[in-house]
């Protein structure tokens, strides 16, 4: 498994490298064309990247339930705060 040309046990840039591989492609005008090339790719395999957005696909556990069947059984009958023992 591999991200970027990276391995799982390969080192990986810290944020400070990064931040000044980043400052280095906006001095060399080179940003634009890199995102442009990137969104290209991007569209050419059927992904449409709208401004703004943030993708996340990473998996990750669901909470457990922690309500008894009787609290279960209740918060279907009435969804009110009270409902549980609230009495606020």
């Amino acid at each position: 498994m591999s991200f970027l040309g990276l391995g799982l046990l390969d080192r990986v840039p810290d944020a400070k490298t990064v931040w000044l591989f980043r400052e280095r492609l906006i001095q060399a005008e080179a940003i634009e064309r890199l995102f442009e090339r990137f969104d290209a790719i991007l569209r050419n395999v059927g992904y449409l990247a709208m401004s703004g957005q943030i993708l996340d696909a990473t998996p990750g556990a669901a909470p457990k339930q922690r309500n008894t069947n009787a609290e279960k059984a209740l918060f279907g009958k009435d969804r009110s705060s009270t409902a549980v023992g609230n009495k606020n």
